[in-house]
C-alpha cells in the first residue's frame, strides 16, 4: 500500500530527501571554484585564465551531455543515468585528489571528467515532474535549496578553519561522493520507468488538462509544432541569461569584491548570505510558482536581477550584501521556473529539458570566458556586469510581453479557434 503525505506518495518525499542530500554534497565543488580561485592559482602555479579554461571546459562538456543525458533518461530511465553521472563525478574529484596536484591533472579531473556529470543534469527535474502532482514547484524549490544550504554551511566552516585548503575541499567532495552519494542514489531513489513514446494526435479538440499544482488551472497544452514558438525561444534565452549570470557570480564574484577592496570578512559574510537568500528565495518562489502565473513571476525574478547587478556595478560599501540578497533570492528559481513553463505549456520531456539546460550551460561558458577576456583587456569586470544587466532586462521584458499579451494562450489554441476568437 502506497501511503500519501500531503497528497503526494511517500516515495516521492523520500526520493526528494535523497536528491537533496546529493545536492548538498555537490555544493562543495561549487564552493571550491568560487572561493579558492586565488589559492588554486598560487599552489599550482597557473594563471586565472587556466582556471577559467577548466571551468569553461567543464560547462561545455556538461552542456553537450545534457541533451544526450535527457535522451538516455527517456529511453532507459533517469535513475540509471543519474548513477552513471555520479560515478563520473566521483572519478573527476578523485582524479584531482589522487593525481599529484599537477595543473594538467586538475584540468583533466575537474575540467574534463567532471564535465560528464552533465549527463544527469535533467534527471532530478524528471523525477520531480514524475513524482509530484500537487506540490511540484515547491518540491523543485526544496531540491534547489540543497546547494545553497551547502554553500551557507561550508563557507563559515572554511573561513573559521583557515588551515583548510582547496585540496581538503576536493578530498571531502571525493569521499562524500563515494561513501554517500552513490549509495543514496542506489538505495534511496525509487526506480522510474522510461517515458512513454508520444501517441499520434487524435482528431478533435484536446481535453482540458487536470489541475496538478495545488488546484490551480493549468495552461493549455501546445502542439509539438509549437515547441519552437516564441515561448520556447524565450525560455531558452532566459536560461542562457541565467547561465551567464552564473558564470559571473560562481566564477568571478569573489574576485570582483577583492578588486573593489572589500574586506575578507565582508566577502565571507556576503557569500554566506548569498547561500541563505538562495534558500529563502527558492522556498518563496516555489510557493508562488504553484499559485500564480509563472510568466509574471519570471518577469519579477529577472527584474530583481537587474536591480541586483545594477547595485553590484556601483561598488558602494553596501553593494556586496545587497547584491547577495537580491541575486540570492532569485538564483535557484530561474531554471525550475523556465522548465516548469516548458513542461506545462509545451509538454517538455527529457530531450527538451536537456536541450534547454544546454542553453543554460552555454551561458555559463560564455560568461566565464568573457570575464577573463574583459579583465585581461580592461583590468576590471565593469563591462561584464553591464552585460549581465542588459541581458536580464531583455529576459524580463520578454516574459512581461508574453504575459501581458497572452501570446502563449493564442499559441496553444487550434488555428480555427484563434481566428474565431
Amino acid at each position: 500500500m502506497n501511503r500519501t503525505w500531503f497528497k503526494e506518495s511517500r516515495h516521492a518525499w523520500i526520493g526528494l530527501g535523497s536528491l537533496w542530500v546529493i545536492g548538498f554534497i555537490g555544493a562543495l565543488t561549487r564552493f571550491i571554484m568560487a572561493f579558492f580561485q586565488t589559492q588554486i592559482s598560487d599552489d599550482l602555479g597557473i594563471g586565472r585564465s587556466f582556471i577559467s579554461a577548466a571551468w569553461s571546459t567543464n560547462l561545455l562538456i556538461a552542456a553537450l551531455c545534457a541533451p544526450a543525458g535527457g535522451w538516455l533518461a527517456d529511453r532507459y530511465g533517469p535513475k540509471k543515468v543519474m548513477l552513471i553521472s555520479a560515478i563520473l563525478g566521483v572519478a573527476g574529484t578523485g582524479t584531482v585528489v589522487l593525481g599529484g596536484h599537477e595543473p594538467i591533472v586538475f584540468f583533466v579531473g575537474y575540467g574534463v571528467i567532471s564535465g560528464f556529470v552533465g549527463l544527469g543534469s535533467s534527471t532530478s527535474y524528471m523525477f520531480m515532474f514524475e513524482w509530484f502532482k500537487h506540490h511540484r514547484a515547491k518540491a523543485t524549490a526544496l531540491l534547489a535549496s540543497a546547494s545553497s544550504v551547502g554553500l551557507a554551511v561550508v563557507t563559515p566552516v572554511f573561513v573559521s578553519w583557515s588551515w583548510l585548503t582547496w585540496r581538503d575541499a576536493f578530498a571531502a567532495s571525493f569521499a562524500l561522493g563515494a561513501a554517500v552519494t552513490l549509495p543514496v542514489i542506489w538505495l534511496g531513489i525509487r526506480h522510474a520507468q522510461p517515458a512513454r513514446q508520444p501517441q499520434p494526435a487524435q482528431p478533435g479538440p484536446p481535453p482540458e488538462p487536470a489541475a496538478a499544482d495545488g488546484g490551480a488551472p493549468r495552461a493549455p497544452v501546445m502542439p509539438r509544432s509549437a515547441v519552437y514558438a516564441p515561448l520556447f525561444v524565450l525560455i531558452a534565452f532566459a536560461l542562457f541569461t541565467c547561465g551567464f549570470n552564473m558564470g559571473t557570480v560562481e566564477m568571478n564574484l569573489v574576485a570582483i569584491h577583492q578588486l573593489a577592496k572589500v574586506p575578507p570578512h565582508t566577502i565571507a559574510l556576503a557569500m554566506s548570505l548569498l547561500g541563505m537568500m538562495e534558500i529563502a528565495g527558492s522556498l518563496a518562489f516555489g510557493y508562488f510558482l504553484d499559485r500564480v502565473d509563472k510568466l509574471m513571476l519570471m518577469t519579477l525574478l529577472y527584474g530583481i536581477r537587474v536591480l541586483g547587478f545594477g547595485v553590484l556595478f556601483m561598488h558602494d560599501g553596501w553593494s556586496p550584501l545587497v547584491f547577495a540578497a537580491a541575486f540570492g533570492i532569485t538564483y535557484l528559481s530561474a531554471v525550475p521556473g523556465g522548465l516548469l513553463i516548458a513542461r506545462e505549456r509545451a509538454q517538455g520531456q527529457g530531450k527538451q529539458t536537456g536541450f534547454l539546460l544546454m542553453f543554460h550551460q552555454g551561458g555559463g561558458i560564455l560568461g566565464a570566458l568573457v570575464a577573463g577576456i574583459l579583465f585581461d583587456r580592461y583590468g576590471d569586470y565593469q563591462l561584464l556586469i553591464g552585460a549581465d544587466v542588459f541581458i536580464c532586462v531583455i529576459a524580463a521584458l520578454g516574459y512581461a510581453y508574453l504575459y501581458a499579451t497572452g501570446r502563449t494562450r493564442s499559441i496553444g489554441r487550434p488555428r480555427e479557434q484563434t481566428a474565431a476568437g
